[in-house]
């Protein structure tokens, strides 16, 4: 569901217009997923809210689209929304999340989801797995990269050196990216752990969490730096309370879908058939749903 053809007069080279509708499909995907499973479970009537990435689509479709299968990934918590984006059936997806209790690495990999690495409850543990994953897959002469993501504010600073310095040291093919920790006023919030990795000679850049271009042309820029050998990055995404936004903070879909419009480069008609389209394509059980 195109637009405009390829090769479109006046498009940015970086960023082609054919990627940043793929991109705005991706996050619609995941947010039309995990709305559908939460949905599920509170017609079940379960107290227990279940992990979600929104809010978050952006960060999450720019650092994954150029994922490649030999490379892997590591989570803060078990989400519908990544479970998709790294190829998962999302009819499995949806249903088994929505079970009284789904075995997520099992759910994972009925669905078709092989890249993703063990989790733990304990963050800093969590990322040295991480790391030491990045560590097998270079020792081993493989290409995969290892892209570790981690939530603002539940690690010290010190933590933060403890995991980012031997990864430096190694020149790891490790890439971290902190999930922001909520709006905050423009200007206010502070890039902290990208002082911590700085500190210890990771290259370190804060973007905003709701721009998925920015962050999709410095994923880009970190791939290539890690995937070529010069070791990890980290990208830290900052989110900026919106002044007259309701909720206090901009959407990420809205914000692409804006640009994309302002641009000339989809159409409203477009947006409502992807809308529509989507929907369709998320709830259809497909062949692996039904043979699990």
């Amino acid at each position: 569901m195109t637009a405009k053809s390829a090769g479109e007069a006046g498009e940015n080279p970086l960023v082609p217009n054919a990627k940043l509708r793929l991109m705005y499909s991706k996050m619609l995907e995941a947010r039309m997923l995990e709305e559908a499973v939460a949905k599920r479970v509170a017609a079940k009537g379960k107290k227990k809210r279940t992990a979600a990435i929104r809010g978050q689509e952006a960060v999450r479709v720019s650092t994954t689209i150029e994922l490649t299968k030999d490379d892997l990934v590591s989570d803060a918590a078990p989400t519908a929304g990544m479970g998709l984006l790294l190829g998962g059936d999302p009819a499995l997806l949806l249903r088994e999340l929505t079970r009284a209790k789904a075995e997520w690495n099992k759910v994972l990999l009925e669905a078709g989801v092989s890249q993703m690495l063990p989790g733990t409850s304990d963050e800093e543990e969590r990322l040295r797995l991480a790391v030491g994953a990045a560590l097998a897959l270079k020792t081993q002469g493989r290409r995969g990269i290892v892209v570790a993501y981690a939530r603002k504010g539940e690690m010290a600073p010190s933590a933060w050196r403890r995991v980012l310095a031997p990864a430096q040291k190694l020149d790891l093919p490790i890439v971290f990216v902190v999930l922001a920790r909520g709006p905050q006023k423009k200007g206010t919030e502070l890039t902290e752990v990208c002082k911590s990795a700085r500190a210890v000679g990771v290259p370190a850049i804060p973007v905003d969490s709701c721009d998925a271009v920015a962050l999709y042309r410095v994923t880009q820029e970190s791939l290539g730096r890690t995937r070529s050998g010069d070791g990890p990055v980290l990208i830290e995404s900052v989110s900026w309370r919106i002044k007259g936004n309701r909720d206090g903070v901009d959407d990420p879909l809205d914000h692409l879908k804006e640009s994309l419009l302002a641009r000339k480069i989809c159409t409203d008609t477009w947006f409502e058939r992807l809308a529509k389209t989507t929907r369709g394509l998320l709830l259809r059980p497909s062949a692996a749903s039904k043979k699990a």
